[in-house]
């Protein structure tokens, strides 16, 4: 396999020890433990120093990727090393069908560079959007998808690793008695004695090993002697699953498969948990690539009515098909017709129909973490593997047992593979629930070792359950596990305290932590633009968060970090719990908001000097336009923000909207327009192409006095600015039936208007009746009784799109697509990075000029080999940044503007 250089990022901040550490000492567990140091590994060298230095000064090393992982195996007192900027594709055979990656690598982004090639990497993890393929590696990961595709473990081909004494070893499965083993043993005679005493051991290791789909606990043997007995020695399966503490993954060779052409999704509602229970085994028949379950108390935890579930349903089933979709479905209504339903069978085919069946089960986790102010589902027995057969009865038991202590949970999972997540609801820090929750842990996970299961099946054991493998092995297997440990850890480095250990699981809790909404899962941290670009976890907003509340640092050091958060909402948006970090960065900043921001505040709220700076600008830009003048911007800004002579700024309108159109100014009427700051005092066209439009469909629109959103003046923590702004435009709007705006940030922001004010005040009120009545205008024109023939054009067009992060957060970004696609001689193309920041975020993309040019690339590169004539985004600010990025690639239009020029004769 390839060897890497080091690559260094252009440009870090000044870093606090104090905050970094306090970062980095947690992970997606209820543990914490603070390192001694972290290193960001750019290369094999930082792995060699870090192996070199813990052995000097007798320091554990602590492999560390995502950080999704539930049980604590991220965290550790040592060296921790972050493979997160670690992330190469080194190379995709499509004829193989096969991929060599750096470990850094997250899941999902390895699938969308695959999907080119029609190809992906199958195991499909819940957290897949932000755990790394180290992570999988570690803790042997899988899915909803394993009971057809199995665990990642069944795709690795070959791996690449760091040794605990340094050396760098690329293991494959080897054929016995070859001369390729021979030579690798002889050169690793640490392997040879694990080989020898696995073959010493393989009926040992075959008749005490728990009979089961799915069982990431202690060590994988039960792989690596059924594959002995098949003539081959598969080193990387010995080594998947072991969490680093046997060695740390570099790269790995993966085995890919063709992406599925089709999937049918189907929901069925059981009256009786023992039906269901029945149902499986007659379903796997007909081998789905999913087959989903839960409980009826968790149903009428998320609420049956908002879901539309029947009062007589004590259980439900999500099954998926993936190939044979006609065979499969008429076979499935075949069985179902056997089944005693509590309402008909569902099947979904397209994405949309398809989420709409998933909502229930999505919803189970969101609805735990917010159901209670002090309890929290936290993960103590949320793994649990048993053989199918046995998972009704064992829900019974759960739920007897549960509910004897009055306690509010959750029950779901992959029935089909018996892979149970269980969510109990706790408080910790109330001494008579720890103690109940001691006493859980203990009752199930002795039930489910009772019964011939594993205490996990795709989380690993990590801290939380290293004292139960014992347990579920006895001790002579336990034995050959610590003695592999020995020969390829002989100082005991790598990861102490995982898998192996004693420890009780109550051990290193962290208490403050579990307080929280946020469930540290670190799912935002994957759609975090500024993580993409740093890959570190301090600029990330699980860090961030973490740093805010609990490294206790200064805040002008917190505030080097904090600087590089969008306020993209990104966060918000995918947050299981429904947690904003960037609001909490925003309070954050508003407790002392900088000079700098309170001079500019008032500066624009100045109308004299705004206007006058907006008449001196005017008179400016030819003469900054010039080359003479785009040397000297960027001249002077490139100390300060990097700029270079790519730097382009947008143009002042010559004359603003309000002044374009006197006439609508009104404080009355059906429609008023938002137009917010860019489209009123920037060149655009935006406000002309609704006017066009509106008085088209007979719609007349007015521009009633406004003022700023207020959205700018917060990002810097000026929330009492916007408070003011809120109220003169809650006065000015109120009157008016609806509101439309072409601005996703200002729409996202008079919908939040609410959130400024008191339940009981009487402005909170009329915000809620005014965000009821704001609308984007694709949305608006999506509701309206609109005859779309009358924007016919013989000419046919090509789109491509761009979603805004706050027409997202809002849950609007469709609208756009729908709207144009009503339209005839469309044609549009669909990217895959569209739901990617574009980094401009108003002036972001000025003050860190080169983070948002590299921020921008995947879509840029993207972009490029899309053949459109327009590109499409509902955002004067990522108008702006795709315009500076891409040249005259597209034309760049908000939807209205297309509709609008096909009214133009």
């Amino acid at each position: 396999m390839r060897k890497y250089g080091c690559k260094v990022l252009n440009y870090m901040p000044k870093l606090s020890q104090k905050a970094t550490l306090a970062a980095y000492s947690s992970d997606a567990s209820i543990y914490s433990l603070t390192p001694r140091e972290v290193l960001s590994v750019k290369c094999q060298n930082d792995i060699l120093e870090a192996l070199r230095n813990a052995a000097k000064s007798g320091s554990s090393v602590t492999a560390r990727g995502g950080g999704t992982g539930l049980s604590g195996g991220a965290v550790g007192d040592g060296f921790i090393l972050d493979f997160s900027n670690f992330r190469s594709i080194l190379d995709i055979d499509p004829v193989a069908k096969t991929v060599i990656t750096q470990v850094g690598i997250i899941y999902d982004e390895l699938n969308l560079a695959l999907r080119k090639y029609n190809l992906f990497f199958p195991p499909d993890p819940s957290s897949g959007d932000s755990c790394q393929i180290g992570g999988m590696l570690a803790n042997n990961s899988s899915g909803p998808r394993s009971v057809k595709y199995g665990l990642t473990s069944d795709f690795v081909e070959a791996i690449e690793v760091a040794l605990s004494d340094g050396r760098i070893v690329s293991l494959r499965p080897m054929r016995l008695n070859s001369p390729e083993l021979s030579a690798f043993l002889a050169a690793h005679t640490e392997f040879k004695e694990i080989l020898a005493l696995l073959q010493k051991n393989s009926p040992l290791i075959i008749s005490r090993w728990p009979r089961l789909k799915k069982n990431s606990s202690g060590y994988n043997l039960y792989q690596v002697v059924r594959d002995l007995e098949k003539g081959v020695f598969n080193i990387p399966a010995l080594l998947v699953g072991s969490e680093g503490t046997l060695a740390l993954f570099l790269s790995c060779k993966l085995r890919l498969l063709d992406i599925p052409a089709e999937r049918l999704t189907s929901r069925l509602y059981f009256k009786s948990l023992f039906d269901a229970g029945s149902a499986v085994e007659p379903i796997l028949s007909l081998h789905p690539s999913g087959l989903e379950i839960v409980d009826g108390s968790t149903l009428d935890l998320i609420g049956r009515e908002k879901f539309g579930i029947p009062n007589s349903a004590a259980a439900m089933l999500l099954v998926e098909f993936d190939e044979h979709i006609e065979t499969s479905r008429r076979s499935f209504e075949q069985l179902a017709d056997r089944f005693a339903l509590s309402s008909p069978l569902e099947f979904a085919e397209d994405s949309v129909s398809t989420a709409a069946l998933w909502r229930a089960r999505k919803a189970i986790v969101p609805t735990l973490y917010r159901h209670h102010p002090k309890k929290r589902p936290l993960p103590l027995v949320e793994d649990v593997s048993l053989p199918p057969e046995q998972i009704p009865s064992f829900i019974k038991y759960l739920t007897d047992l549960f509910e004897s202590h009055n306690l509010t949970y959750g029950v779901f999972g992959h029935i089909g593979d018996g892979n149970l997540h269980i969510r109990p609801l706790f408080d910790l820090n109330d001494k008579s629930d720890m103690e109940l929750a001691t006493g859980i842990y203990d009752r199930i996970y002795d039930k489910v070792i009772s019964l011939g299961g594993s205490s996990t099946a795709e989380h690993a054991d990590g801290r939380l359950r290293a004292p139960l493998v014992r347990k579920i092995y006895g001790e002579e297997i336990y034995r050959i596990f610590c003695r592999i440990k020995q020969l390829l850890d002989p100082k005991g480095i790598l990861s102490p305290g995982v898998i192996l250990s004693d420890t009780p699981f109550t051990a290193f809790i962290d208490y403050d932590k579990i307080k929280s909404y946020c469930a540290a899962c670190g799912k935002c941290n994957g759609y975090c633009p500024a993580y993409d670009y740093f890959r570190r976890e301090d600029f990330s907003p699980r860090g961030w968060l973490r740093m805010i509340n609990q490294s206790g640092d200064e805040r002008r050091n917190l505030s080097q970090y904090l600087q590089f958060c969008l306020n993209c909402k990104n966060c918000a948006t995918v947050c299981p719990a429904g947690v904003d970090i960037s609001a909490e960065i925003i309070k954050f900043r508003s407790i002392k908001p900088s000079f700098v921001s309170r001079t500019a505040v008032r500066f624009t709220d100045t109308e004299p000097l705004f206007n006058l700076s907006l008449k001196l600008g005017k008179v400016a830009e030819p003469l900054l336009g010039t080359p003479a003048g785009k040397k000297l911007t960027a001249i002077l800004g490139r100390r300060k923000f990097g700029f270079d002579s790519s730097v382009k700024f947008p143009s002042l309108a010559k004359r603003t909207l309000r002044q374009r159109y006197p006439e609508r100014i009104s404080g009355e009427g059906d429609v008023a327009l938002f137009h917010g700051c860019a489209d009123n005092f920037l060149a655009s066209k935006v406000g002309d192409a609704i006017f066009t439009v509106f008085n088209h469909l007979g719609i007349k629109v007015s521009l009633p006095p406004q003022k700023c959103c207020g959205l700018p003046q917060e990002v810097y923590g000026h929330r009492d600015n916007l408070i003011d702004k809120a109220k003169y435009n809650i006065d000015r709007l109120e009157p008016f039936k609806a509101v439309i705006t072409g601005c996703a940030s200002c729409l996202l922001k008079l919908k939040e208007y609410p959130h400024y004010f008191d339940q009981d005040s009487s402005y909170r009120r009329r915000t809620e009746a005014l965000a009821a009545k704001c609308f984007d205008i694709s949305q608006y024109l999506n509701r309206a009784n609109i005859d779309f023939s009358q924007f016919h054009s013989g000419r046919k067009v090509t789109v491509t799109y761009h979603h805004p992060c706050h027409l997202r957060t809002a849950g609007l970004h469709h609208e756009p697509e729908r709207l144009i696609s009503k339209l005839d001689n469309v044609e549009i193309h669909h990217p895959l990075y569209a739901d990617r920041c574009c980094s401009q975020a108003g002036s972001y993309g000025f003050i860190h000029f080169k983070k948002a040019k590299v921020m921008f690339q995947k879509k840029k590169e993207e972009y490029a080999s899309i053949p459109a004539e327009y590109l499409m985004t509902s955002c004067p600010a990522c108008q702006m940044k795709v315009r500076a990025e891409m040249g005259n690639k597209f034309k760049v239009v908000h939807p209205v503007e297309i509709l609008a020029e096909r009214l133009i004769k």
